[in-house]
């Protein structure tokens, strides 16, 4: 299954951490504009990680504080992923997520942000057709599990609390998630602008 999760895992490879939001039932681009409903993506084309860095540092230059949030997207397989990139914790870990699943399809988000000790990193939610599955965090060191379970996942509850020190194998292996470390980190993968 590619590279997995469990690259994500200390030490995290993203300095101030990372949004992933995965989809199966929709594509890459539809997973982009469903983001932030209300507002058309700007695609931008290829870019790596840096420079999509430097794209954002360059939109927020002469902003009294950075608000432009984008992300790189691609897929693996069925399985279709992107990544926050600029201040998104205010745009991408809403707990309006379940949305971005309408029309049957799934969506699993896993974050994790550096700056906020005080969150339990990293927090994963599943969603399917609008409703939420499962909520939990994955931090191994103070254990909070699972906030919130509609639907049929006793399995994966059990495992998650059973082995805490395992979470990213476990949701690997439950709904076959795997992102492409090297395309990530230094190849070149699709972007897109979707708040400034």
């Amino acid at each position: 299954m590619a590279d997995g999760l469990q690259w994500l895992e200390y030490p995290v490879p993203l300095p101030g951490g990372y949004c992933t939001i995965f989809t199966r039932g929709i594509d890459s681009e539809d997973l982009v504009r469903r983001l932030v409903s209300g507002a058309e993506p700007r695609f931008i084309g290829l870019r790596t990680h840096k420079a999509f860095e430097a794209d954002l540092f360059q939109l927020d230059r002469s902003k009294p504080v950075d608000t432009t949030v984008g992300v790189r997207y691609g897929s693996v397989g069925d399985l279709s992923f992107s990544i926050g990139y600029g201040p998104w914790q205010e745009t991408l870990s809403q707990f309006d997520t379940p949305e971005i699943s309408h029309g049957g399809a799934h969506t699993y988000e896993l974050y994790f942000m550096a700056e906020h000790p005080n969150v339990p990193p990293p927090h994963f939610r599943y969603n399917h057709d609008g409703v939420y599955e499962v909520m939990c965090d994955l931090n191994n060191d103070d254990w909070v599990g699972v906030v919130n379970v509609l639907g049929n996942n006793a399995e994966l509850v059990a495992a998650l609390e059973a082995d805490k020190r395992r979470p990213m194998e476990i949701l690997e292996q439950r709904f076959g998630l795997t992102l492409p470390k090297e395309a990530i980190l230094t190849g070149t993968l699709p972007a897109a602008i979707i708040k400034t």
